[in-house]
């Protein structure tokens, strides 16, 4: 089998530790699935004897209307990550500059591609800073942008974002941001807004996060370029999206309320948990999403972890981190402490 590379793999836990873990590793909203949401995933059971809607025409209503964008210009699938792989299929891209470190499921579907990289600079706590700039010339066809960052959750300034998508603009590269951790960012601006300054801009988001149905799969992008969207439709099969996960998306862009409650909750467990792990002597990304990047000298802390029942995602195999970095689930205090007593019991056995 081919190496598992995100967090969340709980399964790989439970046959080698038998039961669950904390899982601190996948950036899931602790606050679990909200009961509207819910229900309306069990109402859908009856419609299964239906194939579903090959243009998820109720999700893109509800999404645009959420969102304040025309329903022609939402592509649906079955999570974001396969949305990726039909953008990839349509763009096909010849050169692309991707972030390093970044989300890895952007150079999995570019395979092929000259792929060049912005390297993110821990001395700037790897904030996207004005370089990148100079690192957008006309040799590319594609950008693409993760905001905020995952793993270092990090947001890039509206004002410098706007001054990429001109650039992109301007040398004729595609640009696509991912704002799939977006709704965790209090007050977090989105570019929606700027669909139609920005024809060749792509917005990608997931309800998988904020409402806590990794297991359903429903992402979509929006863009002016309906003809990008038509390109979509025809790059993999037809009913990719579940009629269960569009019931869940009618659902879900309806619960704007508990995103806004949930970004004020995490924003005050993250405070806590920045504060406690730096407290132990260990380096914190000042990020602004519901997970934190850190850094320790112990090389082995997730494996001493998961001895432990916590589950974290080791940044080794991240492009542009090394050993030693780590990226935690900002969930609820019960979660936050069973973390931070685990290493408290690890640095009394080292000392």
């Amino acid at each position: 089998m081919p190496e598992y590379v995100h967090g969340g793999d709980v399964y790989s836990f439970a046959v080698r530790f038998g039961g669950a873990p904390v899982d601190l590793s996948a950036n899931i909203n602790p606050f679990g699935i909200p009961a509207r949401v819910k229900q309306a995933m069990q109402d859908a059971i009856d419609a299964c004897t239906h194939y579903p809607d090959p243009f998820c025409r109720a999700a893109r209503q509800a999404i645009g209307a959420a969102e304040g964008v025309a329903p022609d210009r939402i592509y649906c699938g079955s999570g974001a990550a396969d949305v990726l792989d039909r953008l990839a299929v349509v763009l096909r891209p010849k050169t692309a500059l991707l972030l390093a470190p970044t989300f890895a499921e952007y150079e999995r579907t570019l395979a092929g591609a000259d792929l060049r990289f912005h390297t993110l600079c821990a001395e700037e706590n790897f904030a996207v800073t004005e370089r990148i700039l100079d690192d957008i010339t006309p040799e590319l066809d594609a950008v693409y942008l993760c905001n905020p960052n995952n793993p270092t959750g990090c947001i890039i300034d509206p004002a410098l974002l706007r001054q990429i998508a001109a650039r992109c603009a301007g040398v004729g590269a595609r640009l696509i941001v991912d704002e799939c951790f977006l709704g965790f960012v209090q007050g977090g601006e989105t570019l929606a807004p700027y669909l139609n300054v920005f024809p060749s801009l792509v917005l990608l988001r997931a309800y998988t996060k904020m409402y806590a149905v990794p297991g359903v799969r429903f992402g979509w992008c929006m863009t002016a370029d309906t003809a990008l969207i038509e390109g979509l439709y025809r790059a993999g099969q037809p009913w990719n999206v579940s009629v269960i996960a569009q019931a869940c998306a009618v659902a879900c862009a309806g619960e704007r309320e508990y995103a806004i409650q949930t970004a004020r909750r995490i924003a005050e467990e993250r405070t806590y948990v920045t504060e406690q792990l730096a407290a132990r002597g260990l380096w914190v990304c000042p990020g602004k999403a519901n997970f934190l990047l850190f850094r320790a000298q112990d090389a082995d802390l997730q494996e001493k972890l998961a001895q432990r029942g916590i589950l974290i995602r080791d940044c080794a195999n991240y492009r542009g981190l090394a050993r030693g970095y780590y990226r935690t689930a900002v969930k609820t205090r019960k979660e936050s402490d069973a973390l931070l007593t685990a290493l408290d019991e690890i640095q009394k056995e080292e000392r």
